[in-house]
Order: C-alpha cells, then sequence, then structure tokens
C-alpha cells in the first residue's frame, strides 16, 4: 500500500512539474496563431503610443526608422518641402502629418504612404552598399528591432 501512495505521488508531483509549459501552449492552441499575432500587434502599438506618442485628434503619423547596419553615413528622407530628416544607423522620427497620401523621397528612392486619421505607419529603412531599401512596415517589426527582442509580446512577458 506505501509503494502505492509512493508511486501516485510520484506520478502527480511529475505532472505539476510539467503544468507551467502547458498553460503557455494553450494560448496558441484554443486561440489561433491570427489571435496571437492581432494581440501582439495590438500591444506593440500600445508601447509605441508610450514610447513615441500617439497620434493627436486627426493627424496621423508615419514613423521611419533605420535598422542597424555597418553602411557609414545618414540616410536622408525628404518629403514634399524639403529634408525632414537624416537618419543614422539604429535611429528613428516620427512625423505628424495631415491625413492623406503622402510621397518621400529616401536616398533617392520613392515611397508612397497613405494615412488615416490618428493611425500610424511605419516605413523601414535597411542601408546596403548600393543604395537604402525601403519598405512599409508595422509597430511589432519596429519594436522588434529597436529592443533586439524576437520573443512574443503578449502580456504575460
Amino acid at each position: 500500500m506505501k509503494i502505492r501512495i509512493l508511486r501516485v505521488f510520484a506520478a502527480v508531483l511529475l505532472l505539476s512539474f510539467a503544468l507551467p509549459s502547458v498553460a503557455q501552449n494553450v494560448r496558441y492552441e484554443q486561440q489561433g496563431t491570427a489571435y496571437v499575432t492581432a494581440e501582439d500587434q495590438w500591444i506593440a502599438d500600445r508601447l509605441v503610443d508610450q514610447a513615441i506618442g500617439a497620434p493627436q485628434g486627426a493627424d496621423a503619423q508615419v514613423v521611419f526608422y533605420r535598422t542597424h547596419d555597418q553602411v557609414p553615413g545618414p540616410v536622408r528622407v525628404d518629403g514634399g518641402a524639403g529634408p525632414l530628416a537624416l537618419l543614422e544607423s539604429g535611429t528613428c522620427v516620427a512625423l505628424r502629418l495631415v491625413p492623406g497620401s503622402h510621397a518621400f523621397v529616401i536616398d533617392g528612392r520613392t515611397v508612397t504612404v497613405r494615412v488615416e486619421p490618428g493611425e500610424r505607419d511605419y516605413v523601414r529603412i535597411t542601408s546596403a552598399p548600393a543604395g537604402p531599401k525601403v519598405a512599409i512596415s508595422n509597430a511589432l517589426t519596429f519594436l522588434r528591432l529597436v529592443t533586439g527582442k524576437r520573443d512574443p509580446l503578449y502580456a504575460s512577458n
């Protein structure tokens, strides 16, 4: 009888060590990856709001950020009215704009961004010896590059 109780106790003890790992997987299995990605994006947007400020009222924002790279010198961001920013490696700038479509020239490459009232868009600049690569991005990618964190951003993290 004592051996049986000891075996049951050992089994319960082993299962209790596995519970934390099972609890972490519940988020993915029950809610699905689309929900998890949307939740991470929502949290990333809130973190960026705290870091650089949310768009005010009917205004919009465009965040230009340059990844950490080995290409020396700044990348120039021009708007319709002239130069807006010089971005060194690993830096960013947030511009407040009126909603609508805006064209920017980044070291000779044109990118068009359409922003809605109260929204924020991101432009990722990756420098290369042949010239910068420009791409529309999102808050999650921005935060992961700025913080260096690759893990999900959910609240329990």
